[in-house]
């Protein structure tokens, strides 16, 4: 409980501060939405996460084909690809991985949460940071330091 209420305020405070949400799939595509126009985030929704819009319609996309997502403070860019992935120095490998990752380019404490919005662990930040993930279960996470989210995949 304690840690849902964690995740739900930290979610809470991104969008006070928040301008832009930037939605970067695998495949390079990204979405950018407008805060104005967003009403909530949605990750409990079977692995999805949902973006419900405040005309009431919603996007779906599937956490294991999103790359990444960066909440802006800046109005959303008209080229969110180039600026979010300029903007972002956040570098995680190896990806899938087995036994640790690497973090390179924190520019604020590492919070790795599971599919389903759990913390699962806080790592203060430093220029380059070692995460043992070989107790983690095999599955998605969400990787997130500032306003830079990866997703990262932990397999045998």
């Amino acid at each position: 409980m304690k840690r849902l209420f964690y995740l739900v305020s930290l979610l809470a405070m991104q969008f006070v501060f928040t301008s832009s949400i930037i939605v970067e799939a695998l495949d390079g595509t990204s979405q950018v939405y407008d805060m104005e126009n967003v009403n909530k985030l949605d990750f409990t929704n079977y692995g999805n996460l949902k973006v419900v819009k405040t005309d009431g319609t919603s996007d779906t996309k599937a956490i294991s084909a999103t790359r990444k997502v960066v909440f802006s403070d800046e109005d959303a860019p008209s080229t969110a690809i180039a600026e979010s992935s300029s903007a972002s120095s956040l570098k995680v490998y190896p990806n899938p991985a087995k036994n640790e990752i690497i973090v390179e380019g924190a520019n604020s404490d590492i919070f790795i949460f599971s599919a389903n919005g759990n913390l699962i662990s806080r790592i203060n930040a430093e220029d380059k940071v070692v995460v043992n993930v070989s107790s983690f279960t095999d599955g998605v996470y969400i990787l997130r330091s500032g306003d830079s989210a990866v997703r990262i995949i932990k397999s045998k």
